[in-house]
């Protein structure tokens, strides 16, 4: 369900994008403001646009998200101490914990809003270290220097 909802939401992101820069370039002068002009086709043209955008938006949670092992030899207690230490200086504010988890959200909502308020970075415990889940990109940065920082000792 959660990559269906994601799906839906880049979908009508990638739209809303194209929309956008559409608007600013007739604001600007850049085109004129018939859609025969804008694009090749005029109105044909927006069926094969929203059929790109849902063909991305259907990889795009896939290949957006991902699920790293960290594997460290310290002690859950220990490495939950250290991690929000680590995201609190890179902006980002704990959301929620329990036993074996730990959630993780950007502090500013225009960074929340850029990602779509899909921002958040779960850490949960397993038995070589812990899990981290998100964007990929935040998640391997965040798991290499958090690696670094524990295993660094």
């Amino acid at each position: 369900m959660k990559y269906l909802i994601r799906s839906v939401k880049y979908f009508f992101y990638f739209a809303f994008l194209t929309t956008a820069i559409v608007f600013v370039l007739i604001f600007i002068g850049a085109v004129n403001g018939d859609i025969n002009d804008i694009f090749e086709g005029g109105y044909n043209a927006l069926w094969k646009m929203g059929l790109f955008f849902a063909v991305v938006a259907a990889a795009y949670p896939k290949l957006g998200f991902v699920v790293r092992d960290v594997a460290v030899d310290r002690d859950w207690s220990e490495v939950t101490g250290i991690a929000k230490d680590y995201f609190k200086n890179r902006r980002y504010q704990l959301e929620s914990e329990n036993t074996d988890t730990l959630t993780f959200i950007r502090r500013s909502t225009a960074e929340r809003l850029s990602r779509m308020y899909e921002d958040r970075i779960t850490l949960s415990k397993t038995d070589t270290g812990f899990r981290m889940e998100g964007l990929r990109k935040d998640v391997l940065l965040a798991a290499s220097g958090l690696e670094h920082t524990l295993n660094r000792d």
